[in-house]
């Protein structure tokens, strides 16, 4: 059979450069790392080590589908300006004289008023990739909204396996509490937020009370969660990926599910998802909605962004009117309002 010539048109621009020998086909050593690890196999439909035409043809037709009338970038973004909030890069939060890049820090955006809410963000990328650089459009807009913002690296596979990356966000978060109030914040305003991986982790650590605790600290300490296609359900993923990353314990599968960890004690939670993420995704966060609704949560709510995919949520967060950033920005001042009384009366 004639294999179609690989080009922009059938196949997505960054495989079709990879095709040193000009042979029609890549091999695992010519994809992109993250690909080869946890998508190649499924790919390769006649498992012959080798993707051909017809088998890219098909991987450029499911992302062609998914990118299908959605928006990859904002309209009239809210960027705050750069002499208007503090910038602090690569702000160690563990001491690791080992650590790879700049897996144990985090960047900092302080807005200049005093008793600031603070978001920490947890980038996305399948816990093998992503950097908390992605997150900067993200971060100015929130700062131009009066938040602080700390955007957060954490150790990655293959460096890293199950519990490595959860416990590093837990960290981060201990030392942004411990941190912020001498950066003008307020740790009792502190919110957990991130998208896929990262909406994984931070559900994970609003509800796994464990890993704040070695830290002497609760899930109650975190005011609010924002869950962003986050995985739910870690026994749902590919048993390739699945294997890598969590092992072959079932019970690391559960213990590492924000699902198997509902409770109504958990902080308040936003769970947002993308229209056009696939089918198990989006019901694995109707699950976890309906699991912290039938413990009696009091605080819980989901919502479906249209004209979305899983990947282009983040970057249009950054959008005046994005109705991602709209609902974010409600929950924030909802739970901050809430708990207004009860502080002052402590107080």
């Amino acid at each position: 059979m004639c294999l179609a010539p690989l080009n922009a048109d059938s196949l997505p621009e960054k495989f079709a450069r990879r095709d040193l020998n000009k042979d029609n086909q890549l091999s695992r050593e010519e994809v992109p790392e993250s690909f080869s690890r946890f998508k190649f196999t499924q790919a390769d439909r006649n498992k012959d080590g080798l993707l051909d035409a017809g088998e890219l043809e098909q991987v450029a037709r499911k992302l062609s589908e998914k990118e299908k009338k959605t928006t990859s970038s904002p309209a009239d973004p809210v960027l705050a300006a750069e002499d208007t909030f503090r910038l602090m890069l690569n702000v160690a939060y563990r001491k690791d004289p080992a650590a790879k890049g700049n897996s144990n820090k985090l960047d900092l955006y302080l807005p200049s008023t005093k008793g600031f809410a603070t978001i920490i963000w947890i980038h996305g990328g399948g816990l093998h990739g992503g950097d908390k650089s992605k997150i900067n459009n993200v971060a100015r807009r929130f700062v131009a909204e009066g938040y602080g913002v700390a955007a957060v690296n954490y150790r990655l596979y293959p460096e890293a396996i199950y519990p490595t990356q959860i416990e590093d966000v837990a960290r981060a978060f201990q030392w942004v509490h411990a941190h912020i109030s001498a950066k003008g914040g307020d740790p009792r305003r502190i919110f957990v937020a991130g998208g896929s991986a990262g909406g994984h982790l931070a559900a994970l650590l609003a509800t796994d009370q464990s890993r704040l605790k070695k830290h002497g600290l609760t899930p109650k300490d975190i005011r609010g969660a924002i869950a962003i296609s986050g995985l739910m359900d870690v026994s749902r993923v590919g048993a390739q990926r699945r294997k890598a990353i969590w092992g072959n314990d079932p019970e690391n599968y559960a213990a590492a599910s924000p699902l198997h960890h509902a409770d109504k004690d958990v902080p308040a939670m936003l769970l947002l998802h993308a229209e056009h993420d696939t089918d198990d995704r989006r019901a694995q966060n109707q699950a976890m909605h309906d699991a912290l609704r039938k413990a009696s949560h009091p605080d819980v709510s989901i919502h479906e962004l249209k004209d979305r995919t899983h990947n282009n949520i983040r970057p249009n967060l950054a959008g005046r009117d994005d109705p991602g950033a709209r609902l974010i920005l409600d929950f924030l001042k909802k739970q901050i309002a809430a708990r207004e009384p009860l502080l002052e009366k402590h107080e």
